[in-house]
Order: structure tokens, then sequence, then C-alpha cells
């Protein structure tokens, strides 16, 4: 799960458009450099994004969140108000839609 820092603060200081325009960089860099067979993008809410993998080691997705991370700051330091996100992540199988929302 990824959670965009005090994405409020945007939209309160420099309006939705500025808020807009975080969450379309964020989107376009996902879809661009991510979304592939082993990995799946969800807007989960107005500032998170839930990101579902499989057949990857857990390794090499922690290396991937890490990387991401990394790339998402570079993407916006010429933002007005550089815009930062958290990652939290689990590992398991889910047999069904409601262990699914157990585990989020």
């Amino acid at each position: 799960m990824i959670d965009l820092d005090d994405f409020k603060r945007f939209n309160d200081n420099y309006g939705h458009a500025y808020g807009d325009l975080v969450l379309t960089r964020l989107g376009r860099y996902l879809q661009k450099d991510w979304m592939n067979e082993h990995l799946r993008c969800y807007r989960y809410g107005g500032d998170e994004i839930l990101i579902i993998a499989s057949g990857l080691e857990d390794g090499d997705f922690v290396k991937k969140l890490q990387i991401f991370q990394a790339e998402y700051a570079k993407l916006n330091q010429q933002l007005e108000e550089p815009a930062t996100l958290s990652i939290g992540y689990a590992t398991g199988a889910v047999a069904n839609e409601e262990e699914l929302r157990k585990m989020i």
C-alpha cells in the first residue's frame, strides 16, 4: 500500500489542480514503469495506491518498492513543494476477497 504523505496539504495550500498534478504524475509513472504480468496497481481511496504482486520473491518486491520511492522523489523535485510517500507491505497468499481486506 502506498500513501501520499500529507496529501490534504497540497489541496489546501495549492488548490485541487496541484493535488491532481501530484496524483497524475504518480499514476503515469505506475502505468509506464510498473504495470506488468506480476504487478497490478489500483487507486485505493483518495491518495492511496494498492499494489498486488504475484510471482515475485519478497526480496525482489521490496527492492522494487525502494527504487519506486526514490524515483518518485526525483520525479517531484521540481514541484513547488515536493511530494513524498510512505509504503507498507505484507506478504502472503489470500484465498478470497475477505482475506485480502483483512490483510489490507
